[in-house]
């Protein structure tokens, strides 16, 4: 699957306007096989982008053999609750290609907030398209 390059400023400025939120620590899309497209930390530690990519994919297919199994519907976010913070994760269309759309917090922003504002950031890349792009640039 080949993420579209036009995409990425966009997406990078979407990035940081939610990273605004102090709260917030790790906002990252890859594809669904484990690959990375862009991820924006704020976090002090290091984060090696890779396996964040491939613990998402899997978690991606997981939740979603899950939904199946029980629901008979695709599944739409899955959450990790921590001790000292939370993280989403949410199936993602764009151009036609599936994604898995990552955000994590500190325990300052509750699993509500957290939901609210990956939904909203999730709505807003799947708005983006090559034709929106290029008739803003």
């Amino acid at each position: 699957m080949s993420f579209n390059q036009a995409l990425s400023v966009p997406l990078q400025s979407l990035f940081s306007k939610y990273a605004q939120n102090d709260a917030l620590e790790v906002i990252s899309l890859a594809t669904t096989d484990g690959f990375p497209v862009q991820t924006l930390t704020t976090m002090t530690r290091s984060l090696e982008e890779d396996s964040l990519s491939a613990a998402a994919s899997t978690l991606h297919s997981v939740s979603n053999a899950v939904a199946q199994q029980i629901l008979g519907k695709n599944f739409k976010v899955a959450f990790i609750e921590a001790e000292q913070g939370n993280v989403a994760f949410v199936d993602l269309d764009i151009d036609e290609s599936n994604y898995v759309l990552v955000m994590s917090a500190n325990e300052s922003l509750n699993i509500a907030s957290l939901r609210l504002l990956i939904t909203r950031l999730a709505t807003e890349i799947e708005q983006l398209s090559p034709q929106t792009v290029v008739a803003s640039a």
